[in-house]
């Protein structure tokens, strides 16, 4: 198998493989994945009673690797504790954190306003594509989105352009996070059941408010097509933070307020993520034609899916 079928051998727990196999095959998959790109990967070691996952070399600099497979997403408090590793380091040492379960929105959020970013987000989707591309490509360009931008996650998806056989150009969506992707998901669906011709999607989950311009931005270099980003309301505002990085592009900006579950009918967000058969159910239950009159900001959406 290549690298990318073992992974999604990993996924599915292939051959009654348990959760805590796979953490160790995990391991050494990435210990390949590097290896290939000569980035010279160590194991994991413990320094002074904390324990890392690994480490890499890139272009003369170590980067400290730390790598999770959970059932639920990772939280802030363990992004924040391999960073207090990172920081007890070199100065110059750089934190890879890949989470193959995703991460909770307010983490994300959390590390990007810190002053010192010395932590970059991988997720599944780039351990996907650097399968098939090798991680020397999606990690510089995740390194120069943190540069240039100071986004610690901006996923590889987003860089990657259309094939060139697509006669229409994809419609892009930026979103604050997995859960609100699948909502417009499920939306197009229901509009393409009743007959309506919706766009060829390209969701992308910035994983927070702060991460929208950039993904958006990363999206709009590589997509002829136009770029939407949803967001939900915040302090009263009608845009979003940054969004001057759009300028030049073609992009649209729909604000819900106060946040895209009332669309479900719901007065707070009372549904887990995880449960989104409950979401699709809530979805199927939307009036899209009485919804739209109501909120013009659901009737802009729902144009953008079906011009």
């Amino acid at each position: 198998m290549n690298l990318r079928q073992e992974l999604a051998a990993l996924e599915s727990l292939a051959g009654g493989m348990t959760a805590q196999t796979r953490g160790r095959k995990f391991e050494k998959w990435l210990t390949q994945l590097l290896s290939q790109d000569d980035l010279e990967p160590r194991t994991s070691f413990r320094p002074k009673g904390e324990e890392v996952d690994g480490s890499f070399l890139h272009r003369g600099r170590i980067c400290l690797l730390e790598a999770k497979w959970w059932e639920n997403a990772v939280p802030a408090s363990a992004i924040y504790q391999f960073k207090g590793k990172v920081d007890g380091k070199l100065v110059g040492t750089l934190g890879m954190f890949i989470s193959m379960s995703g991460y909770s929105s307010d983490a994300v959020d959390a590390l990007r306003v810190g002053k010192d970013l010395n932590v970059v987000l991988f997720d599944k989707s780039d351990m996907e594509y650097a399968a098939d591309v090798g991680f020397l490509e999606v990690l510089e360009f995740k390194l120069r989105e943190a540069a240039e931008k100071g986004d610690v996650f901006v996923p590889y998806k987003a860089a990657v352009a259309p094939p060139p056989f697509v006669q229409r150009p994809l419609l892009t969506v930026v979103v604050e996070g997995a859960r609100d992707a699948f909502i417009i998901q499920c939306i197009a669906q229901m509009l393409l059941e009743r007959g309506d011709s919706v766009r060829e999607l390209n969701m992308l989950a910035a994983l927070g408010l702060a991460g929208l311009a950039p993904v958006a931005a990363a999206a709009a270099r590589v997509n002829p097509g136009p770029i939407v980003v949803v967001a939900d309301a915040f302090a009263g505002s009608t845009t979003i933070p940054n969004a001057e990085q759009l300028d030049g592009y073609e992009y649209e900006i729909i604000v819900i307020d106060p946040w895209i579950d009332r669309w479900l009918g719901l007065t707070s967000i009372d549904i887990p993520a995880s449960q989104r058969l409950d979401v699709a159910q809530r979805v199927r239950q939307i009036d899209i034609d009485a919804l739209a009159a109501e909120d013009k900001e659901f009737a802009r959406l729902i144009k953008l899916l079906t011009s």
